[in-house]
C-alpha cells in the first residue's frame, strides 16, 4: 500500500506540473522536459511514469476530471445532509462546474483547452465523452429522484432534462470564461435555479411529514 501511495503521489506532483505550466504558457507548451521542471523533478522520472507526451496529458486531463466529480459529490452531500430539496441538491452540484472563483476558473479553462485537443486525439477525446456521461446520469438521475418523492411530474423525460441541464451548464461555464463581470455570474447562477425550478416543480414528499 505504501508503494502504491508513492507512486500516485508522484504522479499527482507531475500532473500538477502539466498544469501550471498549461495555465501559464498554455496546452500547446506542455513537454516532458518543461513538465519535469515545473513539477521539480528530472526528466527521467517524468519518463519513468510517462512513456510518451500523450500518455501524460491523458493523466492529467483524467485527473482534473476526477478532482471536479469530487467536488461535485462534496457539494450535493453537504446539501443532502441540511435536508435541501432534490433541486436544491442537484443545483449545488451544477454550480461546482461553473467558474465561480480563480481555482474553479483555472479548472474551466484546462477542461476546454484539453477539449481543443480532444477534437483530434480520441484518448482525450474518451476522457471527456465519459465525464460528460457520468454527468448527465447523475443529473437524470437526481431527475428520477425527483418523480419518486414528488418534486417532478412523472411524464417528465428524465435523460432529456438530464441532456438539457449538462448543455446549460456547460454552455455557461464557457461563456463565463469570457465575461468576468460580476453581473454574468449572477446570471449564470440565476440561470441554473431558474432551470431547477423548471423541472421541480412540486413539493417533496417528505416536506409534507
Amino acid at each position: 500500500m505504501p508503494r502504491t501511495a508513492d507512486h500516485d503521489s508522484r504522479r499527482a506532483q507531475i500532473t500538477a506540473g502539466v498544469r501550471d505550466l498549461a495555465l501559464s504558457s498554455g496546452l500547446g507548451a506542455v513537454t516532458i522536459a518543461g513538465t519535469a521542471r515545473a513539477a521539480g523533478i528530472s526528466v527521467g522520472l517524468v519518463q519513468h511514469y510517462y512513456d510518451s507526451k500523450e500518455s501524460l496529458l491523458a493523466d492529467t486531463l483524467g485527473r482534473l476530471l476526477s478532482g471536479i466529480e469530487a467536488r461535485v459529490d462534496r457539494a450535493i452531500a453537504l446539501a443532502e445532509r441540511d435536508h435541501a430539496r432534490i433541486e436544491h441538491m442537484l443545483g449545488a452540484g451544477l454550480l461546482e462546474l461553473l467558474p465561480l472563483s480563480p481555482a474553479h476558473r483555472d479548472e474551466t479553462y484546462l477542461r476546454h483547452a484539453f477539449a481543443g485537443l480532444a477534437l483530434d486525439n480520441p484518448t482525450l477525446a474518451e476522457h471527456q465523452l465519459a465525464f460528460d456521461r457520468r454527468l448527465r446520469d447523475r443529473i437524470t438521475q437526481a431527475v428520477r429522484n425527483g418523480m419518486e418523492c414528488g418534486e417532478v411530474t412523472p411524464e417528465t423525460d428524465s435523460l432529456l432534462e438530464g441532456e438539457a441541464a449538462l448543455a446549460l451548464t456547460q454552455g455557461l461555464a464557457m461563456r463565463l470564461l469570457f465575461d468576468r463581470d460580476d453581473s454574468a455570474r449572477s446570471r449564470a447562477r440565476a440561470a441554473i435555479a431558474t432551470r431547477m425550478a423548471s423541472v421541480f416543480v412540486g413539493p417533496c414528499a417528505r416536506e409534507s411529514r
